[in-house]
């Protein structure tokens, strides 16, 4: 499995979506993203939006203000 990370430190909501978003759209089908955030609204933000667009969200881990997700892609 390819890993793909991408930093969105800094941005606030909706930015580390779109960044998801973006990110994903440029890969192929089974690869990764490994997503860090510091936005506490991402936490919640990805796992709706993993289900909404059919991805799988591998792995999510709350350390202090970092958030760090793994996003399989599906479609």
């Amino acid at each position: 499995m390819i890993i793909r990370a991408v930093s969105t430190l800094g941005l606030k909501c909706p930015r580390p979506l779109i960044e998801v978003h973006r990110n994903i759209r440029a890969m192929q089908r089974g690869e990764a993203l490994e997503v860090t955030a510091d936005d506490p609204a991402f936490l919640l933000d990805i796992e709706a939006w993993c289900r909404r667009t059919g991805h799988t969200l591998m792995s999510i881990e709350h350390h202090s203000e970092q958030i760090i997700a793994v996003i399989r892609k599906e479609t």
